[in-house]
C-alpha cells in the first residue's frame, strides 16, 4: 500500500499562494511537526547536494549515460518534448528513443516480445496496481525518494504525478440554464438531465477513477449502497463515452454543460484558452500518485536509472506542470495554478481492496448502466 506524507506547514503556505480557476473547500490544515522537519531537511538537501560538474544531485555524470535509452510512454507528446529537452541537458551523449501506447499495450509488447529492447515504462502505472507489472519491472529507488510524497512500498514505482478529480463545466451554458455546480450532489438537478457527459469506468483511466471518487465521498463507507445509489440516479442523466478526452472537448465545445474528468486535463484546457471551468466537487475528492519503473533485464541500466532520478525531481514535475499543467509527487514542487490538496478534502484510497474488488466494480457498473438505460 502506497503510503503519503503530509507536507510541511511552511511549504504548504507558499504553495497555496497559487489560485486558480477551479473551486476549492476549505483552508490547508496545520501539518504535524515530524513532516515539517521532514520536508526541511529534504528542500535543504536539494538545495545543497550538487554533483562535481554543478549539476544538481540526482543528475549522474554525463560519462556514466550514454548509448541509447527506449522508453515506453503514455505520456502526451507536450510532456515528452519536456522528457527529451532535459535528458538532453544533462545526457547529450545518450541518445533517447521512445515509443508511446497505452500502458496495457506496452505492457503487452514487454511480455510477448522477447527481443524488446525496453529500458523503462513512464506513465500508466498507478498506486492501486498492486502487482500487475512486477512480473516485466525490477524494483529501484530514486535519488529523489525523501523528497516525495507519495512512495510504493514494494520498491517498484518512481512516481512523478499526482491525479486528482474534477468537473469540467461549460459556464455559458450552466448559467444559461440558472443553477450552480459545486459537486455531485448538484448533477442530479432536473436541468442537467442529458447534459452530463462522463467516462465509462472500464474503458478509460479517467471513467475508473471517478467511480473511485464517487464510491469514495458519497457514501459513509467505500462501496457501499448509499454511492451506489447515487450512482443509481446519475447514470439515467448522463451520456458514456468510451474516451477520457471526448469528455472535457465535448464540454469545451458546447455539446454537454458538465462533464467528469481529471484535473490536469482540465487545467491544461483552460490554460490554452478553453471556456470552461475546473470544478473540484464539494463533497470531496481522491488522490492517486502515478509513475514510471525500470523495465526487467534493461539494456542499459545505468540510463534507466538516471531516467528515474529525473522523474523524481522537483525540477522535471516543475517543467512538465509549466508546459501541460499536471500535480507532482515532489513535495518540493511548484502548484503551477492548482490549490492544495489540503484545501480538497482528500479521502485515503485502499489501494489493496481496489486491486482486489476492481472487476466486482466494474462489472456492478455496467450492469447497472444496461438496466437504467
Amino acid at each position: 500500500m502506497m503510503k503519503r506524507r503530509l507536507l510541511a506547514a511552511g511549504l504548504a503556505a507558499v504553495m497555496a499562494l497559487s489560485m486558480t480557476a477551479c473551486s476549492t473547500k476549505a483552508e490547508p490544515e496545520t501539518k504535524a511537526e515530524e513532516s515539517k522537519t521532514e520536508a526541511q531537511s529534504a528542500e535543504e538537501t536539494k538545495a545543497a547536494e550538487s554533483t562535481d560538474s554543478g549539476a544538481p544531485y540526482y543528475v549522474r555524470p554525463a560519462s556514466e549515460v550514454t548509448g541509447k535509452i527506449t522508453v515506453y510512454t503514455t505520456m502526451e507528446e507536450t510532456q515528452q518534448q519536456v522528457l527529451r529537452d532535459m535528458w538532453k541537458q544533462y545526457y547529450p551523449d545518450c541518445e533517447m528513443e521512445i515509443q508511446a501506447d497505452s500502458v496495457g499495450t506496452l505492457a503487452t509488447r514487454i511480455r510477448s516480445d522477447e527481443s524488446s529492447d525496453a529500458d523503462v515504462v513512464i506513465g500508466g502505472m498507478f498506486a492501486a496496481d498492486g502487482e500487475t507489472y512486477h512480473d516485466i519491472l525490477q524494483p529501484y529507488t530514486a535519488a529523489c525518494d525523501k523528497e516525495q510524497g507519495y512512495h510504493d512500498e514494494s520498491g517498484y514505482y518512481t512516481f512523478y504525478d499526482v491525479q486528482l478529480m474534477s468537473l469540467v463545466v461549460n459556464p455559458a451554458l450552466r448559467d444559461e440554464l440558472g443553477i450552480e455546480i459545486k459537486g455531485y450532489e448538484d448533477l442530479l438537478n432536473p436541468a442537467l438531465k442529458g447534459k452530463i457527459i462522463l467516462a465509462a469506468p472500464d474503458a478509460s483511466s479517467s471513467g475508473w477513477r471517478q467511480l473511485q471518487t464517487i464510491l469514495a465521498v458519497m457514501g459513509d463507507e467505500f462501496d457501499d449502497e448509499k454511492s451506489w445509489d447515487y450512482i443509481k440516479q446519475l447514470i439515467p442523466a448522463s451520456f458514456s463515452t468510451t474516451s477520457s478526452k471526448d469528455v472535457y472537448n465535448l464540454v469545451s465545445n458546447g455539446e454537454y454543460v458538465v462533464g467528469l474528468s481529471y484535473e490536469s486535463s482540465v487545467a491544461a484546457l483552460i490554460n490554452d484558452g478553453a471556456p470552461i471551468e475546473c470544478v473540484y466537487m464539494e463533497e470531496g475528492n481522491t488522490a492517486m500518485a502515478g509513475g514510471a519503473a525500470i523495465v526487467k533485464n534493461a539494456p542499459n541500466l545505468s540510463a534507466a536509472q538516471a531516467m528515474m532520478d529525473l522523474l523524481s525531481s522537483a525540477e522535471f514535475q516543475d517543467a512538465r506542470a509549466e508546459a501541460s499543467a499536471g500535480r507532482g509527487s515532489n513535495t518540493l514542487c511548484n502548484l503551477s495554478g492548482l490549490p492544495d490538496e489540503e484545501t480538497l478534502a482528500i479521502k485515503d484510497l485502499d489501494f489493496a481492496y481496489l486491486a482486489e474488488h476492481k472487476e466486482e466494480m466494474l462489472n456492478k457498473w455496467n450492469e447497472l448502466y444496461a438496466e437504467l438505460n
